[in-house]
């Protein structure tokens, strides 16, 4: 007999950060770089 897990992924599409929109970079400081305040120039 077959359980609710082994239809369902644990995680969905739309639940990661492309879902929302996000973009993932290895680099983490890469995101602080391209939005940091336009005082900092």
């Amino acid at each position: 007999m077959k359980g609710v897990n082994d239809f369902l992924p644990e995680q969905t599409s739309d639940d990661t950060d492309l879902g929302w929109g996000d973009w993932r970079d290895d680099n983490p400081d890469t995101f602080y770089l391209e939005n940091k305040p336009p005082h900092w120039s």
